[in-house]
């Protein structure tokens, strides 16, 4: 992780007129400013107008943010000292016509006016880079803590708390590693003063916490989805290639540590491609269960933004929520949908895609991406390409074995398994049916038996006890319209690509 001191540094050094570094953690900001640029600081924000950088105390209260800049466009190379303007908080502010015109004539001077030496470095949480703007502006991204800082923040908080050392054991620093890593410095802080403050110590007791207040980074950011699961891999019928290898995944990432001992990466995630209503997003939620982890979902279509390069902050915001998250399950539903036709003129999809590709091939965190997709045949080849991800399943119409499968864990799920022992005709009956198909024959049967009982009952609801028959069974599969047929040529379209593209059976 490079230091982001450096960065700053290099990036001033090199005349970039402005430095847009977005991020909510202005105090480790302000600490990056100062050692990057000495004293010769000014800042302004919406508080408190012109104030010192350093004391915050409030200069000039009253002075609007147009009035300032226009102070630092002045003629007079003397009035414009200090060298550095931070400007924090302006993303509502970048509407403003003058303001942008204003920062556009500053950064101009800025590169070819040798006396005039003033940069500006916007502070804000949430990308907002007018297209004006954008040949003056680079971006400081500061990462995440690292092992080695999260040590350090660790042993920062024992000693400032007086805490006894010896009660810190290495178990206890083993489990809490995982749950710190991916969270901020701010937020390590927060969280490492509420435990200390809780129990006068740190333990692997601490965890849970941890994790609690990992949910609620996520559930406020508005980009990623909180999903609670239920269903677990057993809820699955069939699909027993692919349910093996991510129990065998799930042993990985709980014993991650001890993995890595014997050089063995960090699993990645696997891409699941296949027929609509065949399991797929039941799989991502029980794998949740299966890894105990919570299960992040990314909507593609809400990661875009009105600004240039919001789009593809808000994808970077996301996946920092996610590894702030670690260990999780980021599943992305439909991916498809975010990422086909990769390559025209959607300049802003083609960069996220970039940006994803690069993530996904270089992350070592314990963010397993679960991505489902219904067509695969308009994916770009780098996305489906090893390395990318662990592996590639496909999940196609259910077999015989499958259905039966499948019809076992709806009967079971309502008790009723017991009534119809003898399932090959209805196996047979429902060739061709997905698994939504044949939950939907299992509901719809209890559901008419359950309203003749009614009936006969003349409205009195008592104790009534709908038992399921083979006959009624078979009568709702008939008039049932699977999606083999009611979809035939989209289906057989996809069945024909998934046996192009050679990808590993599920089955």
């Amino acid at each position: 992780m490079e230091n982001p001191v450096n960065s700053l540094q290099k990036m001033l050094d090199v005349n970039i007129p402005i430095v847009y570094i977005d991020d909510y953690d202005f105090a480790r900001i302000d600490e990056i400013i100062s050692k990057a640029c000495g004293s010769d600081i000014v800042e302004w924000n919406p508080a408190t107008g012109v104030t010192n950088f350093l004391s915050k105390c409030s200069i000039r209260r009253d002075a609007s943010l147009n009035d300032f800049l226009a102070e630092k466009y002045a003629d007079d190379i003397e009035s414009v000292k200090p060298d550095y303007i931070v400007l924090r908080e302006i993303a509502s502010y970048l509407d403003d016509p003058q303001t942008i015109s204003l920062l556009t004539h500053i950064a101009q001077r800025k590169l070819y006016d040798r006396e005039y030496d003033t940069s500006i470095i916007i502070s804000d949480y949430g990308l907002t880079i007018p297209n004006q703007l954008l040949p003056y502006t680079s971006i400081l991204n500061i990462d995440i803590p690292d092992e080695a800082d999260i040590e350090r923040l660790i042993e920062e908080h024992l000693e400032a708390n007086d805490v006894d050392k010896e009660k810190f054991t290495d178990k206890d620093r083993e489990a809490l590693m995982p749950s710190l890593r991916g969270l901020s410095s701010f937020e390590i802080d927060r969280v490492l003063d509420m435990a200390i403050s809780v129990n006068g110590t740190l333990s692997d007791k601490d965890k849970e916490m941890i994790l609690q207040q990992k949910k609620a980074q996520v559930k406020k950011s508005g980009l990623i989805e909180l999903v609670d699961v239920k269903e677990s891999l057993d809820d699955i019928g069939g699909l027993n290639k692919l349910k093996d290898y991510l129990k065998d995944k799930s042993m990985v990432m709980k014993y991650l540590g001890l993995a890595q001992k014997n050089k063995i990466d960090t699993p990645k995630g696997v891409f699941i491609v296949g027929m609509p209503g065949c399991g797929k997003s039941l799989c991502a939620k029980a794998t949740a269960s299966q890894f105990g982890c919570p299960l992040l979902k990314l909507d593609m279509g809400s990661m875009m933004g009105k600004y240039v390069g919001q789009s593809e902050s808000n994808l970077r915001r996301a996946i920092k929520i996610a590894e702030a998250a670690a260990p999780c399950i980021l599943w992305i539903d439909e991916i498809e949908k975010g990422f086909s036709g990769i390559g025209g003129n959607n300049d802003i999809m083609t960069r996220m895609f970039g940006f994803f590709l690069s993530w996904m091939q270089d992350k070592t965190s314990s963010v397993y991406v679960i991505a489902t997709a219904n067509n695969a045949d308009n994916l770009p080849p780098e996305l489906k390409r090893k390395g990318r991800f662990d592996e590639i399943f496909c999940v196609e119409l259910p077999n015989n074995e499958e259905r039966e499968a499948i019809l076992k864990v709806h009967l079971n799920k309502r008790k009723q398994i017991d009534n119809v022992k003898n399932l090959a005709p209805l196996v047979k009956k429902t060739d061709g049916f997905n698994g939504a198909d044949i939950e939907s024959v299992v509901n719809q049967s209890l559901e008419e038996l359950f309203v003749k009982e009614l009936q006969n009952n003349n409205g009195d609801k008592g104790d009534i006890k709908v038992t399921l028959t083979m006959d009624k069974l078979l009568e709702v599969a008939t008039n049932t319209v699977s999606i083999s047929k009611s979809c035939k040529p989209q289906i057989d379209k996809m069945a024909e690509i998934f046996k192009d593209s050679k990808f590993k059976s599920a089955t």
